[in-house]
């Protein structure tokens, strides 16, 4: 009898517990404009008419639907360097909603969002003859600084090398306050594999979260990247700024 008492217990508390979960809504956030504010870094990767295109950036939300900042675009291999922007953007209650992205001179590009969070947002481009995606990242800090990023970080890099073939590295990088970084690289450079590549460089961070790094692999010519720092130091977004070259890629600790 007692073992059919607590029996009847336990199915009553599986039953509760089963019933408040399928009662309970499947989105808990409400969003709106008013969720995306402050500072993000925009990384943006895909082709453009069939050919491969980059993003790289840092935006700014003023929880009201407009956006501002810059962008640099590699796009095919030719390279726009740190172009301003503007934007507009809206986020329904459901915290997916669509933006606008338009660079100083250029043509305006079309995203539908997804809200992850207030601290990042994914993005998939809407517009015909593209295949974009990517996200918007928060900074995270109201600042940065050499000392604030300094630490040990994963690389994961991808694109292409225009007329050669697709690129995908991964590794560690060591990034110091003295602005100097060093590390370890492998991947496949058009499918010829590599593995203990040695990385050596320099690198330079702004108050604002933005910089750039010009990085050595086995002693060879330097090759040169712009630098978004978000999530706190946490993340790095990169950029090749090299022209021919569309690789671009977070460094992660």
């Amino acid at each position: 009898m007692i073992s059919k008492l607590i029996l009847r217990a336990v199915l009553l508390v599986v039953l509760t517990i089963g019933l408040l979960i399928v009662t309970q809504p499947l989105y808990a956030d409400v969003c709106s404009n008013a969720t995306l504010q402050g500072n993000y870094g925009l990384l943006v990767t895909g082709t453009a008419a069939g050919s491969p295109i980059a993003i790289m950036g840092q935006i700014k939300a003023d929880g009201n639907g407009a956006l501002t900042g810059f962008e640099t675009i590699s796009a095919d291999g030719n390279v726009f360097d740190t172009v301003n922007l503007t934007g507009t953007y809206t986020i329904g209650s459901g915290c997916a909603g669509t933006a606008t992205i338009t660079p100083q001179g250029g043509a305006a590009a079309n995203y539908n969002l997804a809200v992850a969070s207030s601290a990042k947002v994914q993005l998939v481009g809407s517009d015909s003859g593209t295949v974009q995606s990517g996200f918007l990242k928060a900074q995270g800090t109201a600042a940065c600084s050499p000392a604030g990023v300094k630490g040990t970080y994963g690389i994961a890099q991808s694109g292409d090398v225009v007329g050669q073939g697709p690129l995908a590295f991964g590794g560690q990088i060591r990034i110091r306050a003295n602005g100097l970084l060093s590390g370890i690289r492998w991947g496949s450079d058009n499918g010829i594999i590599t593995s203990g590549d040695a990385i050596s460089g320099v690198y330079k961070i702004g108050n604002t979260c933005f910089g750039a790094g010009e990085i050595s692999v086995n002693g060879a010519r330097s090759v040169f990247y712009n630098l978004v720092v978000v999530d706190g130091g946490n993340t790095i977004l990169f950029l090749q700024t090299d022209p021919g070259t569309v690789a671009s890629g977070v460094w992660e600790r």
